[in-house]
């Protein structure tokens, strides 16, 4: 590889031994600008970056929050979690860019008011479905919250934006330093000059104002930036380091807005984000005393429908069971795949007998329910055994207590001889629904 001092100390050489000084100066200038560059778009880039999608989850969470209220719509309630997540991401990648102790306390402050924007929310989602009216006079200190936390990031944005506008002086003074350089060589030797100029512009000037125009548009929040090749040099290397680093980032972005929290058969949450619920509802019950309930879901038979029907047919069954979960519980419970043909129901704010009520109500559902390629021109009926388990109970002391209460019911229900509901009681017994299933076992 032919570096840009041997180029231009050649150069020299043909024409004057004078010229030596401004070889030494355009590579201290070249040093300097690389450095420069390289500060922003290490140091201060992924910053500005991480608190422009702080300020988008942020945002889209409280859309999210106006969408339900305007038509109840499930799916604003699934957006309003995954951009808490979202937002919960890019908190975590500020504070582990943040290297000054202002920039730490006022992130700090962010957390706090963040938290009680979050608690504000999800009160007037569990608000709205009953008592709109209210809900939407609480819209108000949400809005409170957000605009606190959205002038907190712009003090964090103003103050790395000061440190970029630092680098570009530097830049700029290296780039005004090295062409007054150049007017002398103007005035002494002609010929020198229209050469040099051809040479600078082409192997320095101009790569440099690919750099610093790709820096400016990624400081705009363009991740996706790819500056042109400019050569096979230092400059060339830092262009090819920012077109490497552009590209992840924009991978990065594309990989975590397609990465999905849902089960890809079914539609349902998945186990992923289901766990982080269990853990996250089970602490918020733990510390408000509030009543949490599990129900764990089995397809009866489930294997022997799939050898009778094939596969297909087996998972077309997975999302029939999928959409009655769907329609049998409130928008606020968490329905998700366990795995296989297993389901689990998180509801919040629900008692043990409620639970019941719930589980029994699927139950008849799937029960009364037609499933197709059985054989027959109608479809054929399948049923499900459920176990459920909730929280207080002296015997749960874990989100995972709570799981493995509920699974211990479930399996009571399927030696029970299945199509059944049973719950773990907080006696240790196990309890069958009072509703006996009008038809056989599948």
């Amino acid at each position: 590889m032919t570096s840009v001092r041997t180029r231009i100390l050649l150069f020299f050489t043909l024409f004057a031994i004078a010229s030596l000084a401004a070889v030494v100066m355009s590579g201290r200038s070249t040093q300097e600008i690389g450095d420069a560059a390289n500060a922003v778009v290490h140091r201060h880039l992924p910053m500005v970056h991480a608190l422009g999608e702080m300020e988008i989850a942020l945002q889209r969470q409280d859309n999210c929050v106006y969408r339900y209220l305007e038509n109840k719509n499930q799916m604003a309630l699934d957006g309003f979690e995954k951009e808490r997540l979202g937002f919960t991401r890019w908190y975590i990648e500020a504070r582990n860019y943040a290297d000054q102790t202002i920039e730490a306390d006022v992130l700090s402050q962010i957390d706090e008011l963040y938290v009680q924007y979050d608690n504000q929310a999800r009160k007037i989602l569990l608000t709205g479905k009953r008592d709109p009216a209210s809900a939407t006079r609480m819209l108000r200190m949400s809005d409170e919250y957000l605009r606190q936390i959205q002038t907190l990031i712009d003090q964090i944005k103003g103050i790395r934006q000061g440190m970029t506008i630092v680098r570009k002086e530097q830049i700029t003074h290296t780039l005004h330093y090295h062409s007054r350089v150049a007017i002398y060589f103007i005035v002494t030797i002609i010929l020198f000059f229209l050469l040099l100029g051809a040479y600078l512009w082409k192997f320095l000037v101009q790569p440099l104002s690919l750099l610093l125009e790709g820096i400016r548009n990624f400081t705009r929040g363009k991740t996706d930036v790819q500056i042109p090749r400019i050569g096979k040099d230092e400059l060339g290397e830092l262009q090819e380091a920012f077109n490497e680093m552009s590209r992840e980032l924009d991978v990065e972005r594309k990989r975590l807005r397609s990465e999905s929290q849902s089960d890809a058969l079914t539609g349902l949450f998945n186990m992923r984000y289901f766990r982080m619920q269990l853990v996250e509802e089970f602490s918020r019950s733990q510390r408000y005393s509030r009543p949490l309930t599990l129900l764990m879901l089995d397809v009866d038979h489930f294997k022997a429908y799939n050898d009778r029907n094939g596969h297909p047919a087996g998972d077309i069954v997975l999302k029939e069971v999928s959409r009655i979960l769907i329609r049998n519980v409130r928008g606020t419970d968490i329905v998700a795949r366990y795995g296989g043909e297993e389901f689990v129901v998180l509801l919040p704010e629900t008692p043990l007998e409620a639970g019941m009520n719930v589980a029994e109500k699927v139950r008849k559902a799937v029960e009364d329910h037609y499933f197709p390629f059985a054989g027959s021109k109608t479809g054929e009926r399948l049923t499900v055994s459920i176990g459920t388990a909730s929280y207080p109970d002296t015997r749960i002391t874990s989100d995972q207590d709570l799981v493995e209460a509920s699974d211990k019911a479930l399996y009571a229900a399927k030696r029970a001889g299945r199509n059944r509901v049973c719950a773990s009681s907080p006696q240790g017994q196990v309890v069958a629904a009072p509703i006996t299933p009008k038809t056989p076992s599948a």
